[in-house]
């Protein structure tokens, strides 16, 4: 629920008593930076209509263009074994001790199609309670299957008119299963064990207490123990794919995967922030309280002395993600586990220890001392070899056991407790190597690279409408179809903020690549409006607005502005940048609910849609656009908070893309334009992906699609469901999966096949 509004100063209540029009002139005379509104919202919103325009004209084949990428000669040995080590590690089983890969995942064009105990409560929104699914009484909770008739999320009973009567809406999330989470807990190491291959492997697990939530009795209880039953978690949030991402300038749905890399976590150059107090409110502290103790170890130049560095790698979000994730007791990791703990147990072992890898492998076939000559479990090395030959030996060959002092920052040798060079570093091998792998994830094969002469007259008509009528390439532009992109064809890759307009016909500084398209109520999860775990603004606008308000502390990461670049005119002199103090006076911004604009190559593939996966169709997709999404009440300036006051005094609930809130019915889209954008958008799948061919080859994975109901022995773990997907080489599987754009029906007026009958027949 929202807060109150906070009181209002003598100055506000004076702004806020003019007139819309008038109070926008005083603001921004006021502040002399980003300037005076210098047109009516009308005027503004066809100066929006011709940026989405402009947008839509650089739609293009992504042949021929590569990722901004840094220079990694300080860090890496040999790229080759680089991305071997980064395949091994993105499908290897053993990375969790329950079984999960980060391919669990991202195992079929980079997303997750298992429909079992994939379902997780608005735990974003603080709540922790399944619903009960439409007209299924009973059909809530854990570990159950959803079919056609739970889809969308958000029901209306005239799909055109989002005004219409709601017949079901759940807050809920389509992800993905990961673990089963619990405590860290290892056998720990005796005092004076040698190191080196020879010694055992670490016995590390994960304990399970049985735990259920309670909303009286147990508020902090689990919304996945049911039924005396331990269920694997699920995140709360849809999984985005991973093939293309290496375009992206920042990872996840809210961009937390920092663009610089620092070798640690997800959070870049805000990780190494000490920890401090705000100079005008000793009340607020921000930064790391570990900061000092953070980084990777180093040889000093001596053969038996390490010292820590802070790294910032540039263009390396994938890395940062890959971190991100791996510590995550909703994925990976039990909780409290550490890098140095997973690398302590994963040196030793060899790759894929129990996963057929084809000997043809794309990746691992380079390398013949690598695989086997038949398709066998495993390959020839172990995890600490691969390390050795990917990385230079000043990351891993000092000898000795260290640790970290956190308060002083002083590296001390200790051989009972402290980790080896290699295990303490095992989080900038694993970024990096994950990062090198899905590097070469890219797919630019689709019909739509091939010209149209590859594409069908629905399909170009669609593409039309695309660019036009429906005005989609106002946010999927470039060659990506993201705004979110960045690839080798753009001049700069820091254009981070912009200007633009809102549904409200009134401009706001945004983070350009995310958008607020009412999927869902923004207090529901706030998106890149959210903060880190450090107490820093996940937006870059809000940060920037820390900048000008003379609080630069509170805005850790570099970036470039160029208000003069604006899509919306904000200032009648964009370059008279001044600082100020009154954060009333503060330009607005729209990142609150706004969510990374992801790539729509391969997404007939990759159902369903959204970052609540709320949606099981293309079709219904646009029709959410076209009736203008599922926000209801009038379009106008909302002074009313939904989410709680904001730091600058200003509300912002309508910070809808214009397009889609220019009326009541939205685009205006007729059924026969509807279907013609549907198969433009399916003319965007490769088939090397829907294959599993080439580059998108992988190993066999065990995937658990959800539980019986009963317990594993002697335990209230629930029993898991295990089948299997075959390793493949560069020539794919014999049976390609359908390019459906529907989780369960098809939506491709060629191919009549539905995705989940031929997964089922994949499956062993």
């Amino acid at each position: 629920m929202p807060r109150s509004a906070p009181a209002v100063t003598s100055r506000q209540t004076a702004l806020r008593g003019l007139a819309q029009f008038a109070f926008l002139i005083i603001f921004c005379n006021a502040i002399g930076m980003l300037g005076a509104f210098v047109a009516a919202p009308a005027l503004q919103r066809a100066q929006a209509e011709t940026a989405a325009e402009r947008a839509g004209r650089a739609i293009q084949s992504l042949k021929g263009l590569t990722p901004l990428a840094d220079n990694l000669s300080d860090y890496v040995a040999d790229p080759i074994a680089v991305q071997q080590l980064g395949k091994a590690l993105f499908w290897d089983t053993q990375l969790s001790t329950d079984g999960t890969a980060c391919a669990s995942c991202h195992f079929h064009a980079g997303v997750d199609i298992r429909n079992r105990n994939q379902v997780a409560p608005g735990l974003k929104g603080a709540d922790r309670v399944f619903d009960n699914r439409e007209g299924a009484e009973g059909k809530t909770g854990p570990n159950k299957v959803l079919d056609a008739g739970d889809f969308p999320f958000h029901k209306l009973s005239d799909p055109s008119d989002r005004e219409s009567a709601v017949t079901f809406d759940s807050n809920d999330i389509f992800a993905s299963q990961g673990n089963l989470s619990g405590d860290f807990v290892s056998t720990g190491r005796a005092a004076g064990e040698r190191s080196g291959p020879e010694r055992s492997a670490f016995r590390d697990t994960c304990r399970q207490v049985y735990d259920p939530f309670d909303s009286t009795s147990n508020p902090g209880g689990s919304s996945f123990h049911a039924n005396n039953l331990i269920y694997r978690r699920v995140e709360p949030r849809h999984t985005p794919t991973n093939i293309n991402a290496v375009f992206n300038r920042r990872q996840f749905w809210d961009g937390r995967a920092s663009s610089q890399f620092n070798g640690v976590d997800a959070f870049g150059a805000r990780t190494y922030v000490r920890q401090f107090t705000d100079p005008s409110d000793p009340s607020k502290t921000f930064g790391n309280p570990r900061a000092r103790g953070l980084g990777i170890l180093v040889s000093s130049g001596r053969s038996d002395a390490v010292e820590i560095r802070q790294p910032l790698i540039d263009h390396s979000s994938l890395a940062s993600q890959a971190v991100g994730t791996m510590l995550s007791d909703f994925e990976v990791a039990c909780g409290n586990a550490s890098f140095a703990d997973i690398g302590r147990r994963l040196l030793t072992m060899k790759p894929l220890s129990t996963q057929v890898t084809d000997p043809t492998d794309s990746v691992f076939g380079l390398s013949p001392e690598l695989v086997n000559s038949l398709p066998l479990a495993g390959l020839k090395t172990t995890y600490g070899a691969l390390v050795a030959k990917a990385f230079k030996p000043a990351m891993w060959a000092v000898p000795g056991r260290y640790r970290v002092d956190g308060q002083s920052a002083v590296v001390v040798q200790d051989g009972a407790r402290g980790y080896t060079q290699m295990e303490h570093n095992f989080a900038l091998f694993f970024g990096l190597a994950i990062q090198a792998y899905e590097a070469l994830l890219i797919s630019d094969d689709a019909a739509f690279d091939r010209g149209p002469a590859a594409m069908s007259t629905a399909a170009l008509r669609g593409a039309e409408i695309f660019k036009g009528k429906a005005g989609c390439a106002g946010c999927h532009n470039g060659p990506l179809f993201s705004s979110a992109a960045v690839t080798s064809a753009d001049v700069k890759g820091d254009g981070v903020i912009d200007g633009r307009l809102m549904g409200d016909g009134y401009p706001a500084l945004v983070d350009r690549g995310f958008v607020n398209t009412g999927v869902r109520p923004a207090r529901e999860d706030p998106g890149v409006g959210a903060v880190d775990p450090y107490g820093f603004d996940l937006s870059f606008s809000r940060q920037y607005k820390w900048r000008l308000l003379t609080k630069g502390f509170r805005a850790p990461e570099r970036f470039q502005v160029a208000p003069c670049s604006f899509a919306a005119r904000i200032a009648p002199n964009c370059n008279d940048i001044r600082e100020q103090s009154d954060p009333a006076l503060a330009p607005r911004d729209a990142v609150d609910g706004a969510f990374k604009v992801p790539t729509l190559r391969n997404i007939g593939l990759t159902p369903p849609y959204f970052h609540n996966g709320g949606q099981a169709n293309l079709k219904d997709v646009v029709r959410f656009y076209n009736r203008g999404g599922d926000r209801r009440g009038p379009v106008g300036r909302d002074t009313t908070a939904t989410i709680g006051e904001t730091m600058f005094g200003v509300r912002n609930t309508t910070n809808l893309d214009p397009r889609i809130a220019s009326s009541p019915r939205g685009l205006g889209l007729s059924e026969d334009e509807i279907d013609d954008l549907v198969q433009f958008l399916l003319s965007l799948t490769d088939q090397r992906v829907a294959c599993h061919s080439g580059v998108f080859d992988h190993p066999q994975l065990p995937l658990v699609i959800g539980h019986r109901d009963s317990g594993v022995s002697g335990t209230q773990r629930a029993k898991d469901i295990v089948v299997t997907l075959p390793a493949v080489g560069q020539a794919g599987m014999k049976t390609c999966l359908p390019n459906t754009g529907d989780f369960f029906g098809t939506l491709n007026v060629i191919d009549r096949r539905k995705l989940h009958d031929v997964f089922g027949q994949i499956l062993r």
